[in-house]
């Protein structure tokens, strides 16, 4: 059996395509060929829509070159401002130090950041426009919070105090608020908003647990004073079983969110079998290394303690003073004493005690 012409074949069924339209497959079953075979080279006329579709394509890629263009050009205008800050971070060696792995935003927060401590302040000032919560899942990024302590690791390294910084230093720590810490609260207990003062539950799993721990310990039902039970909420005045005290709650806030000169009061946080605890610097030293500098008596009773240790100075060194004279009259007394007699010259007259007699000039005993 010899090989067919498949390109006269096609030839055939382009024609007869071109004026009835048939499909291969029925052409090819018209004219006896096994269409499994034919399909491969059987096929419908495709240079009308060749062209159309080069048409097509061209329009497309006329398009699409257009569409490059303008999607280049409005690349580059959005691009101009953050090259901008790039340019100015990276000529800002503070900054650019410890952004690299950032965009021009996220260096922007992180730089208003160091300079405030704020993480609000720096997320609008960075141009962003959520919410404090979008604020807070910025600033604990891992890529933010590795280029903030790299950031910080580098400005104490450069950091020279001032007297005037460990002025400031002292005054944030005396003014700082320790209620913006620790509290100790006056919460609601389970019956204050409870109905007609009964317990109240939080959820209703809390009080199926409940009712069953009851049920199988041969106890009776829990009493019933309704869901929603908020433990730091208020007292109620009203309440019965906590006379409006309510119950006494401590409170820590969370470091991370304490700024200003709370911030500077906390020395750090430890954890230990007692629970946590947070370590706070000495106020009460901070008003005195202040007083000291502005010359101040922190008491009506330290100045007069003043007063005083000048007086027995002073009078310290008036004793020591007549000490000093004294012992000194004592050295000259005893020199006095020990130099030798100075030698004293004598002169003697010798009489003759013979009398003269003036007749004959001779001398007569007497």
């Amino acid at each position: 059996m010899s090989k067919p012409d498949w390109r006269a074949l096609q030839s055939q069924f382009a024609a007869a395509h071109a004026s009835t339209g048939i499909s291969p497959k029925a052409w090819c079953e018209q004219e006896g060929l096994n269409y499994s075979s034919a399909r491969r080279y059987i096929k419908k006329p495709v240079k009308k829509t060749a062209q159309k579709t080069s048409k097509g394509t061209a329009q497309k890629s006329a398009q699409n070159k257009t569409a490059q263009k303008k999607s280049k050009a409005l690349t580059r205008q959005k691009a101009e401002p953050a090259r901008a800050a790039q340019k100015k971070t990276a000529q800002d060696p503070s900054a650019s130090s410890f952004c690299a792995d950032l965009n021009a935003q996220e260096q922007t927060f992180v730089t208003e950041f160091l300079k405030t401590r704020d993480k609000y302040a720096a997320y609008k000032k960075a141009g962003y426009t959520g919410g404090d919560r979008a604020a807070r899942m910025l600033h604990r990024k891992p890529n933010i919070t590795r280029a903030i302590n790299r950031g910080l690791e580098q400005l104490h390294k450069d950091a020279v105090l001032s007297g005037q910084e460990v002025l400031r230093h002292w005054h944030e720590i005396a003014i700082a608020d320790p209620g913006e810490i620790s509290q100790m609260r006056r919460c609601c207990c389970r019956h204050c908003w409870g109905e007609r003062f009964l317990y109240q539950w939080r959820d209703i799993d809390e009080y199926d647990r409940a009712a069953e721990k009851a049920i199988n310990d041969g106890k009776p039902q829990p009493e019933y004073g309704g869901l929603g039970f908020i433990e730091n909420d208020d007292p109620n005045p009203d309440c019965p079983r906590c006379a409006g005290e309510g119950v006494a709650d401590v409170y820590l806030a969370d470091t991370r969110d304490i700024t200003g000169p709370s911030r500077r009061l906390i020395a750090g946080v430890k954890k230990s079998k007692f629970g946590i605890e947070i370590i706070m610097r000495d106020q009460d030293a901070a008003l005195k290394h202040l007083a000291a500098f502005h010359q101040l008596a922190v008491s009506e009773q330290e100045r007069e303690l003043r007063l005083l240790k000048a007086e027995q100075t002073r009078l310290a060194n008036e004793k020591l003073q007549a000490e000093i004279e004294a012992l000194r009259k004592q050295l000259a007394a005893k020199n006095e004493e020990d130099e030798e007699p100075l030698p004293v010259a004598i002169n003697i007259n010798v009489v003759d005690a013979r009398v003269r007699n003036d007749d004959d000039g001779d001398f007569a005993a007497t």
